[in-house]
């Protein structure tokens, strides 16, 4: 009886173990296989973003490439998008490259944040309208009575460029830009709310044609942002006055800007630094100007993208015959919103509005253009 039992015990027990064997070795399969599935997964996405971004540089691959090399490269982009991966704070968003790409980079190329691969022509043709409304006191006479009267005076500026962006090697970029301005003044002084006298006046012209040469100076590294330096020379083909209304152009200008990128996607953080100077012309000299903007742009999906900049921007007085004309320096500060979107492949459409929060700003603008890329 007894060896019949420990026979039983003995067949129970390696029953036991051969089923908690096969039992862990099931689930060890279902784990391998969850892997497999998950790792074919991210590779499939990884081959869709590499060829949506070789549709967007314009490579055309053989069709005798094999994909077990495709399969290598596909391999050791996932190793590296899983070593950046450990390097991010908890918590961080991360959205495809290939995704993101569509959506800000027009618009951080757009902004002069980010440059144009070589080879590569951007036509950008917009409509900017500009408002502004001012109001002073002044001393209306009549019938030999003085009374305290006000002057209102509005002016609605639109301004019509084309401008053309061309990549070129050793990461630069070529810029010209041909604008077209049209402006409307009208005038009205009234004594409390009975006017008075009124005018209206309206004048177009082309503007300054301007000349600029774009590199990128620094790579964004895991601290440092990217930078872009920037000089642009605004000749002075322009007009300056047309029917007794001043255009704002005929000066010689000369600007040159930094522009700093930060990236943490979906976000990009824009920031920039710049310098104008106004060459003399007709012993008259506008004052040099100091510049600065900073915003974020960020994406909302793919083909979408939306910013908030926040402008300002400092220009000494006038000068005229070498003599500084007193209170006629000017500090302009504007917050602007905008956001673009892709209409179809390789044209991008933006719009923005932007608020003056300053006495020396314009009340109001508004833009619309049209980014094409060739």
């Amino acid at each position: 009886m007894r060896p019949e039992c420990l026979r039983l015990s003995l067949a129970a027990f390696v029953l036991t173990l051969c089923t908690a064997g096969a039992q862990a070795q099931g689930t060890r399969v279902q784990d391998l296989e969850r892997n497999l599935q998950e790792r074919d997964r991210v590779i499939a996405e990884l081959l869709e973003r590499v060829e949506a971004l070789e549709r967007r540089v314009g490579v055309r691959r053989s069709a005798t490439d094999s994909a077990a090399a495709r399969g290598q490269d596909v391999v050791r982009s996932t190793e590296r998008d899983v070593a950046e991966s450990a390097k991010r704070a908890p918590g961080a968003v991360v959205v495809e490259e290939g995704a993101a790409e569509r959506a800000l980079e027009r618009s951080l190329t757009r902004e002069g944040a980010l440059l144009l691969p070589p080879g590569v022509l951007e036509v950008e043709p917009s409509l900017t309208y500009v408002r502004r409304e001012d109001a002073a006191p002044r001393f209306v006479t009549s019938a030999g009575v003085v009374f305290a009267a006000e002057t209102k005076r509005s002016t609605d500026s639109l301004t019509g460029d084309l401008a053309l962006r061309v990549g070129l090697p050793s990461d630069s970029q070529l810029e010209i830009g041909f604008p077209y301005r049209w402006r409307k003044v009208e005038s009205a002084t009234s004594v409390g709310f009975t006017p008075t006298d009124s005018s209206s006046q309206s004048g177009a012209g082309s503007g300054d044609v301007r000349v600029g040469f774009a590199k990128t100076l620094l790579r964004e590294g895991l601290w440092r942002p990217s930078l872009v330096g920037r000089i642009v020379w605004d000749t002075n083909t322009g007009e300056r006055q047309d029917h007794g209304i001043f255009l704002g152009g005929g000066f010689h200008e000369l600007r040159g800007s930094l522009t700093a990128i930060k990236r943490q996607d979906p976000v990009a953080f824009v920031g920039g630094l710049s310098y104008e100077y106004t060459f003399e012309k007709d012993q008259l000299r506008p004052g040099r100007t100091i510049s600065a903007n900073f915003g974020s742009f960020i994406a909302l999906s793919p083909e979408t993208s939306l910013r908030l900049q926040l402008f300002g921007a400092h220009q000494k007085e006038t000068e005229f015959l070498g003599r500084k004309i007193g209170g006629s320096d000017q500090t302009v500060v504007t917050f602007v919103v905008g956001g673009s979107t892709l209409l179809a492949r390789g044209t991008l459409l933006n719009l923005s509005a932007g608020i003056g929060l300053t006495r020396d700003a314009d009340d109001f603008s508004i833009t619309l253009s049209l980014p094409v890329r060739f």
